[in-house]
């Protein structure tokens, strides 16, 4: 009997050895494996403005934000629910990675929602004023190829959901986000005394660029 259950603990171990082995290196399957489908959508992006779209991100900028996570230094809203994941310790740096890879390979689609037109244009004035492109890349779109690497640590901003980005850039004007470049954006938004109103035209520009 002992013998039994000795080679049916090694049958386990090895199936469980080889399922590990065949996803990795595959973002895909373990975005799929790890219930980040869940909230994040099967192609990267969310049903919900709670969840951010993660397709078409900086891997760079996702694994430092997967990181500021686990490590507790985003502790606000979804990041919050996230911490509490039930598999989050269960990721390797190597996992973080494949699926930073996959994220980032995808296409990133705009859904806006209903947006006014109006609010649009003054967004897209103050992005361009304030000299958000020097980091985020025009329209939000992220830096082009062969810019300094610094810039893969600065996120995308384009097509990603208003009420998301508004909540974002709430809490940094607020001081209540803290991690990576935060601060320094604390800083140009208290210089340039921004309103709620003004951060919700900022976010409606962004949410509809492609």
């Amino acid at each position: 009997m002992k013998k039994v259950l000795t080679l049916g603990s090694f049958l386990v171990l090895c199936a469980a050895l080889i399922s590990s082995s065949a996803l990795a290196g595959d973002g895909k399957a373990l975005f799929t494996k790890k219930f980040c489908v869940n909230c994040h959508g099967a192609d990267g992006h969310s049903k919900t403005p709670q969840y951010p779209h993660l397709a078409g991100q900086n891997k760079e900028y996702l694994v430092n934000q997967f990181n500021a996570i686990i490590f507790g230094k985003r502790e606000l809203g979804s990041s919050a629910l996230m911490k509490n994941h039930p598999k989050l310790k269960d990721f390797s740096p190597a996992e973080i990675e494949d699926i930073a890879t996959f994220l980032s390979g995808l296409k990133r689609v705009a859904t806006p929602g209903q947006v006014d037109p109006a609010d649009v244009a003054k967004g897209e004035a103050m992005f361009k004023n304030m000299g958000c492109p020097e980091c985020h890349g025009a329209g939000g779109k992220g830096m082009p190829l062969g810019s300094d690497p610094k810039f893969a640590a600065y996120p995308r901003l384009n097509g990603q959901h208003g009420d998301y980005l508004f909540w974002q850039m709430k809490r940094i004007l607020e001081g209540k986000r803290t991690n990576n470049h935060a601060l320094t954006m604390r800083d140009k938004f208290k210089a340039e005394k921004l309103t709620d109103k003004e951060l919700r035209s900022l976010a409606s520009y962004l949410s509809t660029i492609e």
